[in-house]
């Protein structure tokens, strides 16, 4: 199927899941105790010897509870997450009058988005490839009204500059089609605002994609746009950023992972015909063949930076043969962080699974309309389903790829994601 399609589906492993509000609670590891949190262990550790080494007034309880604060920090502190977020503290929803935060250097002038009752944001958090745009199609088409995106030169003004949402905020997030006719600006619901956030890079080292909760925030508020500069003819890209308290919900799509790696070769192959590389095309072919070689030599360019790492040391142990296994890794860590996130910023965050266009499209769409506080007023485009691609994977592959998840997924990722693994 290819990249550029403007409809994806990968119905594999369909099952009548519901789509769900979440206040996204369940985020520390499935499995607590200090061995949990390093998968080369294969036994409990006996704390028996080091008792000597301690007075012996020390509470038990406390020596315990500091040495999982360790082990945690230890062999998490790599991948960045945060020990609240590890230790299942408790959850923070929008009833809360002080919501945990990731980020504390606000600043006390911003005006709050939260008090306006027309227009707020509702941030669409995918991975790249998992439908963001059929997603996006199907709420302009039927609603008659505008999307909003991070990355503005995608899609800006008849002027070539990009045109922000709020006039209060010029640095994002801005309209998706600010010049198209069809598409009017709502009066009134949420904005579905398209972002990737962070660590989704695909050809690139571990120290491009290995991200902590707050880079991740920081990069799902982070926007792209072009502006002229000092009355320049020319309009340039900028970086910008818009403040956190904008988000008032969060709409978070998942895809089945083995389509999801598989169709982001397809969207590298996009991008090559659009370039004309076509070295690389003869060298990576639409098929498994092509894939498979693809992800090879992606492991022979990378894996030398990623043996430096223990903490990746351990990925290699148990996936380190299966295709574009860094991608995998990639996956999960992008789901926990944007769990991760909707949980602190306590707002009120929209699940769905990709299949459930083909499982029930009618629900699905009525389910995120409703969300978004947004009305059908036109028939909705087709949607296609698409090819599925867990043939590209042998089974010991997919096994393999089955311990990774059971490994580092939070609870909420392993929860959304584990019928993907059923046998």
């Amino acid at each position: 199927m290819a990249p550029s399609s403007p409809v994806y589906s990968s119905p594999s492993r369909i099952r009548n899941f519901d789509l769900k509000v979440s206040t996204s609670d369940g985020l520390s590891p499935r499995r607590f105790s200090p061995m949990a949190f390093s998968p080369s262990s294969t036994s409990p550790r006996n704390h028996s010897s080091r008792q000597s080494f301690f007075p012996t007034k020390i509470n038990l309880g406390l020596m315990t509870f500091l040495f999982i604060v360790l082990n945690v920090t230890v062999f998490f502190g790599i991948n960045g997450m945060n020990i609240k977020m590890v230790l299942g503290l408790p959850r923070i929803t929008s009833d809360d009058a002080s919501p945990v935060t990731l980020r504390s250097n606000d600043s006390n002038d911003v005006v709050s988005f939260h008090d306006d009752d027309t227009l707020k944001i509702a941030l669409f958090m995918t991975f790249p490839n998992s439908g963001t745009t059929y997603t996006t199609h199907l709420v302009r088409t039927v609603t008659g009204h505008n999307t909003a995106t991070n990355y503005g030169p995608e899609l800006n003004g008849n002027d070539g500059k990009s045109v922000p949402i709020f006039e209060l905020s010029p640095e994002g997030p801005f309209w998706s089609y600010a010049s198209d006719p069809r598409f009017s600006r709502p009066s009134g619901g949420y904005i579905l605002t398209k972002t990737h956030c962070g660590g989704y890079c695909e050809i690139c080292p571990p120290s491009k994609y290995i991200e902590n909760p707050q880079i991740f925030l920081s990069n799902c508020l982070q926007s792209q746009y072009t502006d002229n500069i000092n009355n320049s003819t020319i309009a340039k890209v900028q970086l910008g950023k818009y403040d956190k308290e904008m988000i008032s919900k969060a709409v978070h799509l998942i895809r089945d992972p083995f389509d999801n790696i598989v169709a982001r070769f397809h969207w590298e192959l996009h991008k090559w015909k659009e370039q004309n590389q076509t070295k690389f095309l003869q060298q990576y072919p639409n098929n498994r063949d092509g894939f498979r070689s693809f992800c090879s030599d992606l492991r022979e360019k990378f894996q030398k930076e990623e043996k430096k790492s223990m903490f990746f040391n351990d990925i290699l142990s148990i996936a380190g043969d299966v295709p574009c296994y860094a991608d995998f890794f990639r996956y999960i860590q992008w789901h926990n962080h944007a769990f991760t996130m909707a949980w602190d910023l306590a707002v009120p965050t929209l699940v769905f699974h990709y299949e459930n266009y083909t499982i029930n499209f009618d629900e699905t769409k009525e389910r995120l309309l409703r969300f978004l506080g947004m009305k059908e007023n036109h028939p909705a485009p087709e949607f296609i389903t698409g090819k599925i691609y867990r043939d590209f994977f042998t089974e010991d592959e997919v096994d393999a790829v089955t311990e990774l998840f059971e490994r580092l997924a939070l609870r909420k990722t392993w929860f959304y994601t584990r019928h993907y693994f059923d046998d």
